[in-house]
């Protein structure tokens, strides 16, 4: 990536900060100084993360303790399946492979759960990013607990304080569920980026555990451009507690996570197949319409054989690929980025990660392009999650589902820019520093 990639990405951040302060709510409320802390903050994690030697290197034991984990989630499997967990043997299948590695993840999760480490680990980062950003002690403790919970579990942690939120606060945290993964899914994107290589495992978990921590940081942004606090007498103390449901013992815990992980993996694998199958309806329609339209052989040609011809990826890719472009990757590579990027949005990041798994192995994309798009796809923001979203808040406060229901689509908004900015960023230091 040469010089240009980097004043793209500049660009980009001008961009992607204008076209969202098009919807703000109240635009002369906005804290600009809490916005540039935030974005700082965004870029300097990047830069400690990726380019300070101790860090890097605590976050490559972090990522290589995450693939050996695989590993044993392997032998769970094996142990039910046998060697048809065998990727080398069988090749890859989803069912046997990502929903068993969901399980045990689920079940880690909930011991950790239960000694309390992730508590622990959550309130100091909350700690940290409240008197870095000056959020206040709600928000900050469910923007941390989005990362390592994820959209449905996360805000159970503020549960209480939820119905007393103000308009801001309660946006930011629909927003950051929204813009973040869960520590239980890393897993199974590893499965889509690496096809089995452990080296590859390890360079893709350190960019999703970076871009998990960027995100968090990045849905700050948003949502307070989207939604600027106004309501400064009600907003939520410094000293918030955690509340959370404690498993009654350690087995508990366990199957309790396990069951979670199951489900996880059960809604995933009927989502897939009905997505995917959908999707290849459209398209074999769209084919058609192809054909009679006579546009066919021109994407067919103009794609170098990427896109056969009309679809729903090229369609989607027309669509996002300024988005993509603004990124730092090169026109040539943006109608592909672009298919990823609308397949997150539009349906999901399973889909869209088996995608860019493919387009890697099909070598239709630069190194450098599937670097960013790798962060580029790194959240929950989908038209789907917004549902998931509204239903944990709704439960929490359900006097309050008339609210939610106008801050959604918004908020949904917020968390797509939160994740391309965060590809934005580190495209621009890619070009840079490499």
């Amino acid at each position: 990536m040469g010089s240009f990639a980097i004043v793209q990405a500049l660009m980009g951040f001008v961009f992607l900060i204008g076209l969202t302060f098009c919807f703000s709510d109240k635009k002369k409320a906005i804290n600009w100084k809490l916005i540039i802390s935030a974005f700082v903050l965004q870029n300097v994690l990047f830069l400690l993360i990726r380019y300070v030697p101790l860090i890097n290197s605590g976050l490559g034991y972090f990522s290589a303790g995450l693939v050996g984990l695989l590993d044993y989630a392997r032998e769970g499997a094996q142990f039910i399946f046998g060697d048809f967990v065998d990727s080398k043997k069988f090749g890859f299948v989803f069912l046997l492979v990502v929903v068993p590695t969901l399980v045990f993840f689920g079940s880690l999760i909930g011991i950790l759960y239960f000694f309390g480490i992730i508590q622990r680990l959550i309130a100091i980062l909350a700690f940290l990013l409240r008197k870095t950003v000056k959020l206040s002690g709600v928000e900050s403790l469910v923007v941390i607990a989005d990362i390592f919970l994820g959209q449905s579990e996360g805000p159970m942690i503020i549960g209480p304080y939820v119905k007393n939120m103000t308009r801001s606060e309660l946006a930011l945290a629909f927003t950051a569920g929204l813009a973040n993964l869960s520590g239980s899914t890393l897993g199974m994107y590893l499965m889509f980026l690496s096809g089995g290589d452990h080296v590859e495992a390890l360079k893709f978990a350190n960019y999703l555990v970076t871009a998990t921590f960027m995100n968090a940081v990045s849905a700050i942004i948003f949502a307070k451009i989207l939604f600027p606090e106004t309501d400064f007498d009600n907003v939520s103390t410094e000293k918030i507690e955690i509340h959370a449901h404690f498993q009654t013992n350690f087995l508990d815990s366990i199957v309790s996570g396990a069951m979670t992980g199951l489900k996880i993996g059960a809604a995933m694998v009927a989502v897939l197949l009905a997505v995917i199958s959908l999707v290849h309806l459209f398209n074999g329609m769209l084919n058609g319409l192809g054909n009679i339209i006579r546009v066919n052989n021109f994407i067919a040609m103009s794609t170098n054989g990427v896109f056969k011809g009309l679809s729903l990826e090229y369609m989607l890719g027309q669509i996002f690929r300024i988005f993509a472009f603004f990124m730092g990757i090169s026109w040539v590579e943006t109608l592909n980025v672009g298919s990823l990027l609308g397949q997150k949005v539009a349906l999901n990041e399973f889909v869209a990660y088996v995608s860019l798994g493919q387009m890697k192995t099909q070598h239709v994309l630069s190194q450098g392009s599937i670097f960013i798009s790798t962060f580029a796809l790194a959240s929950f923001s989908n038209f789907s999650s917004i549902g998931i979203s509204m239903g944990v808040f709704s439960v929490l406060a359900p006097s309050r589902q008339k609210e939610l229901a106008q801050i959604g689509w918004k908020a949904l908004f917020g968390a797509v820019m939160a994740g391309f900015m965060t590809a934005t960023i580190a495209g621009f230091w890619y070009g840079i520093l490499g």
